[in-house]
């Protein structure tokens, strides 16, 4: 019997975020030096308002410490009912919004992964609106997106290498989640016992952008979203905003994290630990990016939930 051909080397279905992130923090700092606008404030926001990043004055309030509630937080996680939930694929759907230069543009999608690599995504796509005058009540509307026909694709396992192919499923343990974030997003190995100081050496607002990345390659069940909410809770810097409504009207806990004037925000269902949604701005545009966190689960079914697919 002749062997296989070996595989080639694959690469992350996800660009990493400490690269993504740098980026935008450099030209974000580049804007800061032209405009005198900067980001709105970090004060707790009252549950029953969205939480929206402005193009205004910074507010000069100390931030609130974020660790101690974080923590009391994570210990009182609770199961999900997704983590009752099996099949074959991780199933995501999202709600994103995203500006691409001077326009907003909206976008519904559903994915299926598999542990090998494999990826079948399913896509609806608003036209662009313009990004400095976005409307940010657009956001979680239900049937924006009814009637807009969905493109659907498919990812070849052989190019590409799944979250559970480099490390297994997400640990329980924040030492070991730690370690496996800053392997993933540029960081050097841990060289600190974690908790309390987890000794993650990429900076806060990258460690931000790679949680919104860990939720989109893989399922985080109740242990791993316990250790990484105690991750996000001894980051230096970060804003507890206290409780808030994601732009689906969900309850959840909000923190945030501000550099160069990139502001990227954070928002956990306070019982579960799930992440519901994720906001980033600059100074000068109403939004940056929001994305709703509307399903996870496992299941084996691939048929998406809008009527208008084919």
């Amino acid at each position: 019997m002749t062997d296989a051909p070996e595989r080639p080397t694959r690469r992350r279905w996800l660009v990493p975020a400490a690269v993504a992130v740098a980026v935008l923090v450099a030209a974000s700092a580049g804007a800061v030096a032209l405009t005198p606008s900067g980001l709105a404030s970090l004060t707790p926001t009252p549950a029953s308002v969205a939480l929206t990043v402005m193009p205004e004055a910074a507010s000069p309030t100390p931030p609130a410490d974020a660790s101690g509630p974080l923590i009391a937080v994570a210990d009182l996680l609770v199961a999900a009912p997704s983590d009752a939930t099996h099949g074959r694929y991780y199933y995501l759907q999202v709600e994103e919004w995203s500006r691409a230069d001077a326009e907003i543009i909206g976008f519904r999608r559903e994915d299926w992964r598999t542990d090998d690599g494999g990826l079948i995504r399913s896509q609806q796509r608003l036209p662009g609106q313009p990004a400095a005058s976005f409307d940010m009540a657009r956001i979680g509307v239900p049937g924006t997106f009814d009637g807009v026909k969905p493109k659907r694709d498919t990812g070849d396992p052989a190019e590409m290498e799944s979250f559970i192919e480099r490390h297994g499923r997400p640990p329980g343990n924040p030492t070991e989640l730690a370690k496996i974030i800053d392997n993933d997003n540029g960081g050097q190995p841990l060289t600190d016992p974690c908790p309390p100081a987890c000794g993650l050496t990429i900076r806060p607002i990258v460690f931000f952008d790679a949680v919104t990345g860990l939720y989109r390659e893989t399922y985080l069940d109740l242990p791993a979203r316990t250790a990484l909410l105690r991750l996000v809770a001894v980051q230096p810097g970060i804003t507890l905003l206290g409780e808030v409504n994601d732009r689906a009207g969900r309850k959840a806990i909000g923190v945030a994290v501000t550099e160069g004037g990139v502001r990227f925000c954070l928002l956990f269902d306070r019982k579960t630990g799930v992440l519901l949604a994720s906001e980033r701005g600059v100074p000068g545009y109403v939004l940056d990016d929001y994305t709703l966190y509307l399903t996870l689960d496992r299941r084996d079914s691939t048929t998406p939930t809008n009527s208008t697919a084919a």
